[in-house]
């Protein structure tokens, strides 16, 4: 490590201990203050970026964490009991949201890679919004991130598909391609059904996967193994390592219910250094001065705009659902804040040139601009709207 990286390394240190104090201050999330920390740094070490192997390795870390987490939150139990009814209509209202990208896209001969920034859905950033307004145990909130965890999938299958689309096009390559990832999805599915019948036949090994507090901390290690494998297994078959960490924090949340405390310690050991890290470095991976470029910034305000549009138009249909007028109007906000995905979509897709570095500040620029504006109304209409918990249930008063 040169003194410059050092460095850098201290700055980056420090301003991952800081900026939650002063977004907290600022009401911004914690991830979107690190980015724009990022992108201030990046003027003073612009020319030294490129060469910082050590900041690039803890980033990635951070981004393979960052989706470990994102399949681990996922509530198989919830998913599993919602009435088919409402499960219909979930998959329905993501069905228009996908079918509305496509077509803006096409209809107003958009580069593709725009359909995939405006059908994409995550839920790294609504579950700390949803505790942050005490809505957490309402059935909306509940509802809310069932829709948030299918949407998620769904996204990431489509930046899969589209990440093979744009290295190999339609050939034979491809469908190569495409084939081992079915290999994968079929051997991790046998993995799936394997652990939970050795699970089920040695309930004492839960204790191994999920034990914290001890010295060797088996828990969090058994963690680290199963993420490993996946993006390994993910690596060899020339997939993103992100979609196989997601796979792998999938395959844990589905095999152990009961995960609380290990899920708590994996996210405090993420969200504490590593995950703070990645997004400075995805603020240090752009021009600070090329967001504020008038063209730049219209763009990303466009595509922060037609994001909430596109799933204002999509939630008409859950009022078949049961929610209420005010729970409908509340809910394209809710999926409205992509955040993370859509930096894991412009940091891909500048690595593997689908998009050009312009295309990918409009994105990350039109991140910030959604992880700023959309849980800032959610959280002024749940105030305005007067939505308070009571037990599981929950009334909203005029």
């Amino acid at each position: 490590m040169d003194k410059h990286e050092a460095i850098l390394l201290l700055v980056i240190s420090i301003g991952a201990f800081i900026i939650p104090f002063i977004s907290r201050k600022l009401y911004l999330p914690s991830a979107v203050g690190e980015i724009i920390y990022g992108l201030i740094i990046g003027i003073f070490f612009k020319d030294i970026i490129h060469e910082t192997p050590i900041v690039k390795f803890l980033g990635e870390l951070g981004f393979i964490i960052l989706m470990y987490l994102a399949g681990l939150e996922i509530n198989f139990d919830k998913i599993r009991s919602t009435s088919k009814k409402d499960l219909t209509v979930y998959f329905f209202s993501l069905f228009l949201i996908i079918f509305l990208s496509f077509h803006i896209t096409l209809s107003f001969e958009l580069p593709l890679i725009y359909a995939l920034v405006f059908l994409t859905i995550a839920i790294g950033l609504l579950y700390p919004v949803l505790k942050d307004t005490g809505m957490l145990k309402t059935n909306f909130a509940q509802s809310v991130l069932i829709i948030g965890s299918i949407g998620e999938i769904i996204s990431l299958l489509f930046i899969t598909g589209f990440t093979l689309y744009y290295q190999y096009g339609l050939t034979t390559t491809a469908f190569i391609h495409l084939m081992e990832i079915y290999i994968f999805f079929a051997v991790a599915y046998l993995i799936i059904k394997s652990f939970q019948l050795f699970i089920w036949w040695n309930p004492k090994w839960t204790s191994t996967f999920l034990k914290t507090g001890d010295p060797t901390e088996t828990g969090i290690r058994a963690n680290f193994v199963n993420m490993f494998i996946f993006v390994g297994l993910a690596s060899l078959l020339g997939m993103e390592p992100i979609i196989g960490a997601f796979m792998g924090g999938l395959l844990f949340a589905l095999v152990f219910k009961e995960r609380k405390e290990i899920q708590e310690k994996f996210s405090a050991f993420g969200y504490g250094f590593l995950i703070p890290i990645f997004f400075i470095e995805v603020g240090l991976k752009f021009d600070i001065f090329q967001l504020i470029k008038p063209e730049i910034l219209l763009k990303g305000l466009i595509l922060t705009v037609v994001i909430f549009l596109i799933r204002m138009v999509a939630s008409w249909i859950f009022v078949f659902s049961g929610f209420s007028w005010k729970e409908i109007f509340l809910m394209p906000f809710s999926l409205s804040m992509p955040l993370t995905l859509l930096v894991a979509i412009a940091t891909i897709g500048l690595e593997i040139a689908m998009i050009n570095k312009e295309e990918a500040s409009v994105i990350i620029l039109s991140a910030i601009l959604s992880g700023l504006i959309y849980p800032w109304l959610f959280k002024v209409l749940v105030k305005k709207f007067k939505i308070e918990e009571k037990g599981e249930k929950h009334n909203i008063k005029v």
